[in-house]
Order: C-alpha cells, then sequence, then structure tokens
C-alpha cells in the first residue's frame, strides 16, 4: 500500500506517554488546533490558539507539496500541515487569527489521484482556482507598451 497523503490529523500527534502516566488524548481537538498543540509539545513554545477571525481575509489555499496536504501564510510565508475537514488556517509563526481554508470539493479524489505516483516527493497538487497556482494560464499582457519590440 502506498504512504497516505500526509493529513494536520495524522501528522501532529501527541507525545508517547511518560513512564506512569496516561496516554494524552487530542482526538476531540479540531484538526487546525492540532498545530498548536504539538508546536508547543515539542518545541517547547507558548503558542496560543487564535480565538478570532481575520475580517474580508482572502482565503488560503490548501496545496498538496511532497506528499503534505500544506497551507501558506499570506502574512509572513510559512507554511503549515493542514486539515482539509477543518477549513480553517492560522499562522502559528506570525500569529495571525483564522481565515478560511480551502481546500478541493472532492478530497479523496485528489488524494487517490495522487497516490498512483509511487514517488512521495513528486507528490504535488494546487487547487484550480489558487492565483499561486503555476499552472495557471497566464492572464491578458494588456496593451503593448510604446516602443517596446514586437511580439
Amino acid at each position: 500500500m502506498p504512504n497516505p497523503v500526509v493529513r494536520a490529523e495524522t501528522y501532529y500527534l501527541p507525545p508517547p506517554p511518560r513512564r506512569g502516566q496516561p496516554v494524552a488524548d487530542w482526538s476531540q481537538v479540531p484538526g487546525a488546533e492540532l498545530v498548536y498543540l504539538w508546536l508547543n509539545y515539542r518545541m517547547g513554545r507558548r503558542t496560543p490558539v487564535p480565538t478570532e477571525a481575520v475580517p474580508d481575509a482572502p482565503p488560503v489555499y490548501a496545496r498538496i507539496n511532497q506528499n503534505r496536504w500544506i497551507g501558506d501564510c499570506a502574512a509572513c510565508g510559512s507554511a503549515a500541515i493542514v486539515s482539509v475537514t477543518d477549513l480553517r488556517f492560522g499562522c502559528a509563526e506570525c500569529l495571525r487569527d483564522w481565515v478560511p481554508l480551502v481546500a478541493p470539493d472532492d478530497v479523496d479524489a485528489v488524494e487517490a489521484e495522487l497516490l498512483l505516483i509511487p514517488q512521495t516527493y513528486l507528490r504535488n497538487w494546487w487547487h484550480p482556482d489558487d492565483p499561486a497556482n503555476p499552472a495557471q494560464p497566464p492572464g491578458d499582457p494588456g496593451p503593448p507598451i510604446e516602443g517596446a519590440p514586437p511580439k
């Protein structure tokens, strides 16, 4: 079986239990909030989970980069593995509050198509509506610039 595409729910896992301590249960934590718990545990940070939404913020588009669903922060440029079932994106680096996350309508179909590629580092996908999608056709170049050589 090929390696499944990584989501926040399968990447940001609780720490192993310490001797004599119960196992941490993160199963009730929404997928978008898991990154904060994980960073606080793994990196010793005290990063608060956002409580507000950024009004009128453009959405972040989920994309697959080397077999991981990620979202890119528009404010600072950092990226994080995201949940495609909890459609919120908050940045744990610049502490940006929640913005909408856009995922494809059929996540399972996108993942199934990529699973046909055996090398996980070649599994990449961009949302067709994402303005940062490198496969977008070029826009209208506009009127010719006076004095520029002909095309």
